[in-house]
């Protein structure tokens, strides 16, 4: 029995911890953090969202900045005039699946057909193919990668846990100060619907936002999409 059990946990391990592990420390395909200039990547994930996708999109227009966001395909259909709202006003949108459902719970064939349900909703709205990927809660399973290998997989330098019901304004301005520095990819949300996330929380995170983005020390950082952050040097 003892060792039926080891044998299922290193097979549940494989499927999920040691391939999540894997592509989020070693593998070269994942990108995690941008080179050393002064630029950052604010991104955001699980929208789009009718009450705080609106607010979010007003604040980054206020401060001139750009962002990328990667937003389930099911919400997109439902709300694509955010979708071309975000388009039109210079952010980058990439792909969080279909369904919020992590790549642990999915089949090789479920996953694909959840990267192209999703590419084809947004190709539908915006008229063009999406390019980046970041698999909902950052889990990979061992055939992540290879199914959305026609999609850059982008991570994160930071992920500061805006989704918790504790979280303040002021805890969570600290952590985004604390994740300021070149290159640095800073992972929030613009949905409180998400398993585990309090509905309320993207009020808390746009409090933040406000208060990290008139920091006089983030006025020394341009804000930029993930792919402007990877640019190639001049």
């Amino acid at each position: 029995m003892k060792k039926l059990l080891t044998a299922g946990l290193l097979l549940a391990a494989s499927w999920t911890v040691l391939p999540t592990i894997y592509a989020r420390s070693c593998a070269k395909a994942v990108k995690k953090q941008g080179p050393d200039r002064p630029e950052i990547a604010l991104t955001f994930d699980d929208g789009p969202n009718p009450a705080y996708t609106p607010l979010l999109l007003d604040l980054l227009k206020q401060y001139n900045v750009k962002a990328t966001f990667f937003v389930i395909g099911e919400k997109a259909k439902l709300y694509p005039d955010l979708i071309r709202r975000m388009e039109k006003e210079g952010h980058e949108i990439g792909l969080h699946n279909n369904r919020h459902v992590s790549s642990w719970l999915l089949s090789p064939l479920g996953l694909e057909q959840e990267l192209a349900e999703a590419a084809s909703c947004l190709a539908a709205i915006t008229g063009k193919r999406a390019e980046l990927y970041r698999p909902p809660w950052g889990h990979f399973n061992p055939f992540t990668l290879q199914k959305a290998h026609a999609l850059q997989t982008v991570m994160w330098t930071s992920i500061p846990g805006d989704w918790k019901k504790k979280m303040s304004p002021e805890k969570l301005a600290q952590k985004l100060r604390l994740a300021r520095f070149n290159g640095a990819i800073i992972t929030l949300h613009d949905s409180g619907h998400t398993f585990g996330a309090y509905e309320k929380a993207p009020m808390v995170m746009l409090e933040a936002l406000r208060l990290f983005l008139t920091d006089k020390e983030s006025a020394a950082f341009s804000f930029v999409t993930v792919s402007t952050l990877y640019r190639s040097e001049p």
